[in-house]
């Protein structure tokens, strides 16, 4: 009895041997299978972020994009003026009013790559004003003493600019009826808007 268990004996510990190595093993296996996975995931600790770290990723993000973006924000400048009625000056040549101002705010890269743009008022502030965009025209009636009418005549209110270097460029306001006659009883003030953009 006693060979009998001897012999007994050494084949249950292979057998105990060989469940032991298959437990090790499929143990190492899942434990590289896991570092594997893990290894293959992204740069944070886990997979799930943290408050403060979705904070700092979009604080960064931000941070770029204005870096890269600043340039290319667009950016403009208002500018009134107003055209008094002794101010307008009647030019022969071309058959209208003018008056023409200073304007150093145009500089060469606004006149090559921004906009400038023109509005003036027309009507009384706070009663019946509207802002219009130049050049704005109008056509006007003339009646005889019956207020039947006779003819009709087109008024255009515009603008020009003019770039000039250091600081001397000019803005323009134009008055011009399509008969282009002179009409001084006709003027008034006038405000306008002038707008920069780049």
């Amino acid at each position: 009895m006693i060979i009998f268990t001897l012999e007994w004996k050494p084949i249950k510990t292979i057998y105990m041997g060989k469940n032991l190595f298959k437990t090790v093993a499929l143990s190492l296996l899942s434990v590289a299978v896991l570092l594997g996975g893990y290894s293959c995931s992204d740069d944070y600790p886990d997979d799930y972020l943290t408050e403060a770290q979705i904070r700092r990723m979009i604080e960064e993000a931000l941070r770029q994009n204005n870096e890269e973006l600043e340039p290319k924000f667009t950016k403009w400048e208002i500018l009134p003026y107003t055209v008094l009625e002794e101010h307008w000056e009647w030019n022969p040549d071309a058959g209208r009013y003018q008056a023409i101002y200073d304007l150093p705010e145009l500089t060469d890269f606004i006149y090559e790559e921004g906009a400038v743009l023109g509005y003036v008022f027309i009507g009384q502030q706070g009663v019946d004003e509207v802002q219009k965009l130049l050049p704005f025209l109008f056509t006007y009636a003339e009646t005889d003493e019956n207020g039947n009418i006779i003819g009709t005549y087109t008024e255009t209110i515009s603008f020009d600019v003019q770039y000039a270097p250091n600081g001397n460029s000019t803005v323009a306001f134009f008055i011009q009826a399509s008969d282009l006659v002179r009409a001084d009883g006709y003027l008034v003030d006038y405000n306008f808007r002038i707008v920069l953009v780049w």
